[in-house]
């Protein structure tokens, strides 16, 4: 019977773990908490369920074991002239379970261990500032992971299945295809948000399937759009459309102008402040409104936020300026 009940707590220990990491998945479906994509933070939480299952595992079994010798103490008083079957009777072994629940402890910080390692050994040669952005953005984490593997490959850098998903197309900066490139003295997947939101628009508005980040990102840093440490100036959004034929106007910064000016027609750019999309600055480009009044949003850092619809007064709370663009 010990060694059922001992099976049973070993699935029970399982099954929470499971659960827990079902939990964390759907907190990070909801909320997308940065911590949640650190990897020693998640090993903590894990190795922090299975304890505390395995200090109320130990805790149980006491509980069950007293009873059962308060039974059998009863029992022998009114049976038995003489007690002689505790010297015969084995307390539960607890030492067994307590091993495998260090063993499995330790087995999650060896992994915890050897995962750090082999991180380490994989950001060899990963330049500080694309380190740092995958640390500030941890949905950009594969991209940084990668960096050697795709820094000076040459990669097919079709749209058309993007344009055939979108009116305007959806492109992340830090996209391999094109984030490992050069813009300016950076990179297109660090700081060129502005270059992928134009993209965006350009390619959406004319179906022109050779625009694309990088094609923008060089023409802006030929023409000195991108300063090292500053970011895009805003000249990109007005001169940079002019250059690929769109006409465009600046707008006001209110929920009245996006609600009765955004269409997929007439996108908009908007240049955020610190907030729900970045930690310094960034750029979006706003697709249209849903049937609930909702802002369809391309976020070239996020594809979750992108996958959201946004409250236009929330919108409105980060943004700096934004843009209006048509053909």
């Amino acid at each position: 019977m010990r060694i059922i009940g001992f099976f049973l707590w070993l699935i029970q220990g399982i099954l929470l773990l499971a659960l827990t990491m079902l939990g964390l998945m759907v907190i990070d479906y909801y909320v997308s908490p940065d911590w949640l994509y650190n990897d020693n933070i998640v090993f903590f939480i894990l190795g922090l369920v299975f304890f505390i299952h395995f200090i109320f595992g130990i805790k149980r079994s006491n509980k069950r074991y007293n009873k059962k010798q308060e039974y059998e103490d009863t029992y022998y008083d009114e049976y038995q002239p003489v007690k002689t079957y505790h010297a015969h009777t084995k307390k539960p072994n607890h030492l067994r379970r307590s091993f495998l629940a260090c063993s499995l402890v330790a087995l999650l910080l060896i992994g915890l261990g050897i995962h750090n390692i082999s991180k380490q050994k994989s950001l060899e040669g990963v330049p500080e500032n694309v380190i740092e952005f995958g640390e500030n953005y941890p949905e950009a984490e594969e991209y940084v992971k990668n960096f050697n593997k795709y820094a000076y490959a040459d990669l097919d850098m079709d749209v058309s299945d993007e344009m055939s998903k979108k009116d305007i197309p959806l492109f992340i900066q830090w996209d391999k295809r094109w984030g490992y490139k050069n813009y300016g003295a950076n990179y297109v997947g660090v700081a060129g948000c502005g270059p992928t939101c134009l993209a965006m628009v350009v390619c959406g508005l004319e179906q022109d399937a050779d625009i694309n980040p990088y094609v923008v990102a060089e023409y802006a840093s030929d023409k000195g759009y991108y300063t090292y440490g500053q970011g895009t100036s805003w000249d990109i959004m007005t001169e940079g459309a002019r250059h690929y034929g769109l006409s465009v106007s600046s707008g006001n910064v209110s929920s009245e102008y996006i609600t009765d000016n955004l269409s997929s027609e007439t996108p908009m750019i908007c240049s955020m402040s610190p907030g729900d999309f970045t930690k310094t600055g960034h750029f979006i480009v706003l697709t249209g409104i849903d049937s609930n009044g909702k802002i369809i949003v391309n976020d070239p850092n996020s594809p979750k936020n992108s996958n959201k619809h946004w409250d236009v007064n929330t919108l409105v709370s980060q943004m700096k300026s934004v843009w209006k663009y048509n053909i």
